[in-house]
């Protein structure tokens, strides 16, 4: 059977979670969106910047199961796109990059946009394909949408030619193809329980979540209640604790972090990072004090021992991770009884916010903006924020409830996020309220 390379990528497109694409159609994706106009399931959206496509999708990503994904032109296109493709393969967010490329069937270079993509995008994507025939097309698509969810997520390149997408080539039993299934790390019962045991042993544990951890909120409420140990988050996976839990302590734990995570950590004796790099933001620039019984859980092995030497590792998805340890803990007895910081914890935080009431401004005092910004939201908001010292206001001010509703770039740290990642969540949570946070903080 012989189809279009432009008629077969958006069938392998369609099969996927995507229900939008993002970018600029130009003389090499012409016929992507020919195809694109015709889909019933699809809807392809024009910007006026491929950067902002790249955080519009970036925001679907982190705010639903669809895939964000873009279709743009090659050299410019793709490069105008950087800044989102690299803070989504930092910060572990999955995401789709559909390029045109150069003609290969007319034996001339020099062509048109004509650049090495893959070397550019070699260092800030999971992976990259460059289509030769037709054949290759959907199994390739369905073997990059795999590889940008899998494991620690990221972006993930594909370059289709335009002489494969305008004419028609041999593309084989297309729809037979399926999608290659996600093998999931089997976590290692033995650590479990060796993990298990030194969180029993622990006079003063304490937990540290990341962004890895979002799928596994009540998980970790349930083991941070049996353990009455405090939960700090890195600023990615700020909301991945509920904000008005007795137990939460805020964004960091250093001497940077606010007086309550930094008093409730200061005696750590055992700390559980689940689903965190242990990264310079939320260890306040490396300054962080982590002990020496150090439990990391976490879907990327490469993060362990990275910047602080781990006791137990443990390679696993956080919450099948969790969901054992919960397990055995409840399994070997009642957990010894300590000490609750809860009302220490309550105690700081109190006491920080009638530091801020002190404030004397011309402008409004922050705390009071976020306080009201959050009795005028559902707990279910999504808050998206920009990089900026307004960034870092909102972590420390604003009461996140639901898991993955605060979304912020971090690592890569581009600003002119806010914007486009918002218009992405809306589109993807079209009932849920969503609000933007940017510019730089002055009072």
């Amino acid at each position: 059977m012989k189809k279009t390379g432009a008629a077969l990528a958006v069938y392998a497109l369609e099969q996927l979670p995507i229900r939008y694409t993002f970018g600029i159609p130009g003389v090499h994706n012409t016929d992507l969106y020919d195809e694109l106009g015709k889909s019933k399931k699809i809807r392809p959206i024009l910007v006026t910047h491929e950067g902002g496509a790249a955080f519009i999708a970036d925001g679907i990503s982190r705010t639903s199961g669809d895939i964000g994904t873009l279709v743009i032109v090659p050299a410019a296109g793709m490069t105008n796109a950087l800044s989102g493709i690299g803070e989504a393969f930092l910060d572990g967010i999955p995401m789709l990059v559909i390029s045109g490329g150069v003609r290969l069937d007319t034996g001339k270079t020099f062509q048109l946009h004509e650049i090495d993509q893959h070397k550019i995008l070699a260092g800030i994507t999971k992976r990259s394909f460059l289509i030769h025939e037709h054949k290759e097309i959907v199994p390739a698509i369905f073997e990059a949408y795999r590889t940008a969810v899998s494991g620690k997520p990221g972006p993930v390149f594909v370059e289709i030619p335009a002489d494969i997408q305008l004419f028609a080539g041999e593309a084989g039993n297309y729809k037979k193809q399926r999608l290659p299934t996600v093998t999931p790390v089997t976590p290692d019962e033995s650590q479990i329980r060796d993990a298990a045991r030194l969180l029993r042993k622990a006079k003063h544990p304490c937990v540290f979540a990341g962004w890895g951890a979002r799928h596994a909120t009540d998980l970790l409420v349930q083991v941070a209640e049996l353990l009455s140990a405090p939960v700090a988050t890195t600023l990615q996976g700020l909301s991945v604790f509920p904000g008005n839990h007795p137990l939460f302590t805020g964004m960091g734990f250093s001497r940077a972090a606010v007086p309550a995570a930094y008093n409730a950590f200061k005696n750590c004796d055992c700390m559980m990072a689940v689903g965190a790099r242990f990264s310079e933001i939320p260890t306040g620039s490396f300054g962080a004090k982590v002990p020496a019984n150090l439990i990391h859980v976490d879907i990327d092995p490469v993060v362990f021992s990275r910047n602080y030497p781990a006791k137990i590792a443990i390679e696993g998805d956080a919450a099948e991770v969790l969901e054992m340890l919960l397990k055995e803990l409840k399994a070997t007895g009642v957990i010894p009884a300590k000490k609750s910081v809860s009302a220490q914890i309550g105690r700081d935080r109190a006491a920080y916010a009638n530091e801020w009431m002190k404030l004397k401004t011309a402008r409004v005092n922050p705390l009071l903006f976020f306080e009201e910004l959050r009795r005028e939201l559902s707990d279910d908001a999504i808050v998206a924020v920009d990089d900026g010292n307004h960034t870092y206001l909102a972590a420390e001010l604003f009461t996140s409830m639901k898991s993955g509703q605060f979304i912020t770039p971090t690592d890569f740290n581009c600003m002119g996020y806010c914007v486009p990642a918002a218009i992405g969540a809306k589109l993807a949570n079209p009932d849920k309220q969503v609000v933007g946070i940017g510019g730089a903080a002055r009072f």
